[in-house]
């Protein structure tokens, strides 16, 4: 007689159920995505409608401001010519990822960033200088625009100071040229504009102690003194404009920027008014070769206290073959022994790369609070 062998039956699976986050209350979703970092919201909003809906919605805003979550998000304009500039958004993995739902922006525009909004001023759409104002609202990614300016203007100097914007400089017509006109934040309209001497060819610009610092060609500065409605002019050399150039931030009211010369000892160097005098930022090593290199095309800005700084791996003078990089050196700073300042190099990361014949120029990079 054969036995026969009892077979044993195996449990039948089960298919595992997978639970879809959409199936979650709108409630509970908006929760989560208002504790994932701001910069990575693009993306998300690509999920599905209703995760763009969700961001796209002031009751996101509400929820984050409840939550008391507020951070320092860096965008930059980045342009391929003959294309005009557009805006790019330093997300949370380190990479510039482009914000297709905001347009071009004008090149040669003065910009000045208040709370989690970016105003553009002026600029130029390739055949004439624009007069315009566009507000760039970086929680939701749109645009508004504001009263015009009563002169147009290209590569302008722009500052904020006591809830008005201070534009100068930049007009192409000799007469207009050294009008400084204000925006009243408040009542959001452009008061009289007043006449001052004011420099010409406008390489970048800063606001120290409630002054509007100005640097033009052959290291000539400006100071616009907004409470008297003046300016004092420096022409050839002085200490703030004989190293100060256009890849530059202010933190605490103290001036930092790029010296590849190391004319101080460092090539990270900061310019204290109180002492009216440049001093070497110590500490800092393990900076990218292309920073020294090009250093002059780079952008710096302040994050949360913080230098970061957007430079290429080629000039933008000249256009090779091969990959295109822009490296992000993020800074740390420290003040020591109460004058001394210290930085401390946190990140060097490729965060964009392309194949394009056209090297990437970086227009500028601004932090604002979302």
């Amino acid at each position: 007689m054969i036995k026969k062998k009892l077979q044993t039956k195996k449990p039948q699976e089960q298919p595992e159920e997978v639970t879809s986050l959409e199936s979650l209350p709108d409630v509970l979703i908006e929760h989560i995505i208002a504790r994932v970092p701001r910069s990575n919201h693009p993306e998300i909003s690509l999920v599905s409608k209703l995760f763009r809906r969700i961001i796209a919605s002031p009751e996101l805003r509400l929820t984050r401001s409840k939550l008391a979550i507020t951070e320092h998000v860096l965008y930059a304009l980045l342009a391929f010519p003959p294309h005009p500039p557009s805006w790019y958004i330093l997300n949370a993995s380190l990479r510039l990822r482009r914000v297709n739902t905001l347009p071009p922006m004008p090149s040669g525009s003065a910009v000045v960033t208040i709370g989690h909004e970016i105003y553009v001023i002026g600029g130029s759409n390739g055949s004439e200088y624009l007069a315009s104002v566009t507000v760039v609202d970086c929680r939701t990614h749109t645009c508004r625009s504001l009263p015009s300016m009563r002169i147009a203007r290209y590569r302008a100097a722009a500052g904020v100071i006591d809830g008005k914007i201070y534009v100068m400089g930049g007009c192409v017509n000799r007469s207009g040229r050294f009008r400084v006109e204000t925006f009243d934040l408040e009542r959001q309209i452009w008061l009289g504009s007043q006449i001052n001497s004011l420099l010409r060819d406008i390489v970048t610009y800063d606001v120290m102690k409630e002054k509007i610092y100005v640097l033009g060609r052959h290291q000539c500065l400006g100071v616009y003194y907004p409470k008297e409605g003046t300016v004092q002019s420096y022409l050839g050399r002085c200490n703030l404009g004989g190293l100060w150039q256009a890849s530059s931030c202010v933190v605490d009211d103290m001036l930092y920027t790029i010296d590849p010369g190391c004319s101080v000892w460092t090539p990270i160097i900061v310019f204290d008014p109180e002492v009216n005098a440049w001093k070497p930022v110590k500490g800092v090593c393990g900076l990218p070769p292309c920073l020294y290199w090009y250093a002059y095309e780079s952008k710096m800005a302040n994050v949360g206290g913080k230098l970061v700084i957007l430079v290429g791996n080629q000039s933008q003078l000249c256009n090779y073959y091969g990959e295109k990089y822009i490296w992000c050196v993020e800074i740390a700073l420290e003040r020591r022994h109460g004058y001394e300042i210290w930085g401390k190099v946190e990140t060097v990361e490729v965060v964009f790369e392309t194949t394009e014949s056209t090297t990437p120029i970086i227009e500028l990079c601004r932090s604002v609070i979302i």
